[in-house]
């Protein structure tokens, strides 16, 4: 038997990425949150049937962590690439900030932030989405962490705060930015913010 034969013989090969329908998935979960998205949700937003989902993925649990997980990892990727960018500490830590802030304002921060959504939402009855967003609060924490202290040992950031507090003080200050985006704020106030976050820099 052929490879072509057998490939026929033991099923049909998926007719769909499983890449974009995880990203179709996520786009739905983070629009409407994990409680309220249903599987006639899941099934227009990805263009998959009822019987393809459950196939593909199992249920919506399942298919919800591979969606969190997915946005988690882009959104780590993003910051640690800003933050180990050639040059001053301080400017790639104001630039990781600014971002930030850019997704802060307008549609954007209307929106939100799905890891800060799925937190709120589901993190105090379970523990698994509380040991993935542990993980990625503590990996933000890391990357600004790692970059102050290259900041301290070029003599550019005040050596009078330790890296890790002050790491976690901005893991706050954008989460936080996150959360207040989503009930409004300007572009000159989160500028502001950003300023005055930077003078503990110094």
């Amino acid at each position: 038997m052929n490879s072509d034969n057998y490939s026929a013989a033991v099923g049909r090969p998926r007719e769909f990425d499983i890449d974009e329908a995880v990203e179709a998935a996520m786009q739905v979960f983070w629009s409407r949150g994990y409680n309220g998205t249903s599987l006639p949700d899941l099934i227009d937003g990805t263009g998959l049937s009822r019987g393809s989902l459950y196939k593909a993925f199992g249920d919506k649990r399942a298919l919800f962590l591979l969606a969190l997980d997915r946005y988690t990892s882009a959104a780590a990727h993003r910051l640690s690439a800003t933050l180990r960018e050639s040059g001053h500490a301080k400017v790639v830590i104001r630039k990781a900030l600014s971002r930030y802030a850019q997704l802060s304002i307008g549609m954007a921060g209307q929106r939100g932030c799905l890891l800060l959504a799925t937190a709120t939402e589901m993190v105090p009855h379970d523990e698994e989405i509380a040991q993935r967003a542990s993980r990625m609060f503590a990996a933000i924490q890391h990357a600004f962490a790692d970059a102050i202290q290259r900041g301290k040992d070029a003599g550019e950031i005040t050596q009078k705060v330790d890296s890790a507090t002050l790491a976690q003080l901005l893991l706050c200050l954008v989460q936080g930015m996150r959360a207040v985006g989503k009930t409004g704020l300007t572009k000159a106030e989160v500028t502001a913010v950003i300023d005055c976050a930077m003078q503990l820099l110094d």
